[in-house]
C-alpha cells in the first residue's frame, strides 16, 4: 500500500498529497488504486486531523465529535470525488489496464493515458519523477502483465521493486541524474504556474 505523509496542514487543501518518500502527487492525475490508498490511511488516522482545521469553529466541532472530519475536511472531500469519478470513468485506471507491458522493454518513449506517443527526453523533471513513482507503486501489476502477455520477466536484472529492471525505467534515471539546475528551476516555475491556474480556474493545465 501506498504510504502518505500525515501532515495536519494537508487536511485544509485538496490539490495534493505527499506520499512518505518525499513525492507531491497532484490528487487531479493520482490514479484509482492510489486515491483508495489514500482514503483508507485518512480513515485510519482521521483523528489526527481532528485538532488540524484552520476553521476553529469547524475544529471545536469535530474535536467534540459533533460533526465527522470527512464532511468538512477540503481534502477527504476532494479524495472521495476522485474515488467516484474514477471509478464512473475507469479513465483514471486506463493507463494501467490499457498499457501494453512491451513499452517497459523499450527506452525511447511513453504512452500518455490519451494515447500520445512522447519522447522520454520532451517530459519535464516532474512528470519524469512522477512517472518512476508511478511505475514502482505499479510495479507488480506490470509484471503480472508482462507475464500475461507471454513475455518473460526474470530475463531483465533482478531488481526491487521488479520494474526498476526494465529499459524504460532504466533511462528514466538517467535523465533524471542528468538535469541540470536550469531544467529543474524552470520546471519548478512550471508547476508554480500550474498551481496558481488550478486555484484560479479548479482545472489543472497541461504540463
Amino acid at each position: 500500500m501506498v504510504r502518505i505523509v500525515l501532515d495536519p496542514d494537508e487536511v485544509n487543501q485538496d490539490r495534493v498529497v505527499t506520499l512518505t518518500d518525499g513525492v507531491v502527487v497532484e490528487l487531479a492525475e493520482a490514479d484509482l488504486p492510489l486515491l483508495e490508498d489514500v482514503a483508507r490511511q485518512l480513515h485510519v488516522y482521521r483523528g489526527a486531523y481532528a485538532h488540524a482545521f484552520k476553521d476553529a469553529e469547524t475544529g471545536a466541532a469535530v474535536r467534540a465529535g459533533e460533526e465527522p472530519v470527512e464532511q468538512h475536511s477540503p481534502l477527504y472531500r476532494r479524495v472521495d470525488q476522485l474515488q467516484k469519478q474514477r471509478r464512473r470513468s475507469r479513465g483514471g485506471d486506463r493507463e494501467k489496464r490499457d498499457l501494453d507491458p512491451r513499452v517497459l522493454m523499450q527506452d525511447r518513449t511513453w504512452p500518455s493515458s490519451s494515447g500520445v506517443e512522447r519522447p522520454l527526453e520532451s517530459l519535464t523533471p516532474s512528470h519524469r519523477r512522477n512517472l518512476l513513482s508511478w511505475l514502482e507503486r505499479h510495479s507488480d501489476r506490470l509484471r503480472s502483465a508482462f507475464e500475461d502477455a507471454g513475455l518473460q520477466p526474470d530475463r531483465l536484472p533482478v531488481h526491487d521493486p521488479w520494474v526498476a529492471g526494465t529499459p524504460v525505467y532504466r533511462r528514466l534515471e538517467e535523465l533524471v541524474a542528468a538535469e541540470t539546475a536550469r531544467e529543474q528551476a524552470m520546471d519548478a516555475a512550471r508547476q508554480e504556474a500550474r498551481r496558481i491556474q488550478f486555484e484560479r480556474t479548479g482545472e489543472w493545465p497541461d504540463r
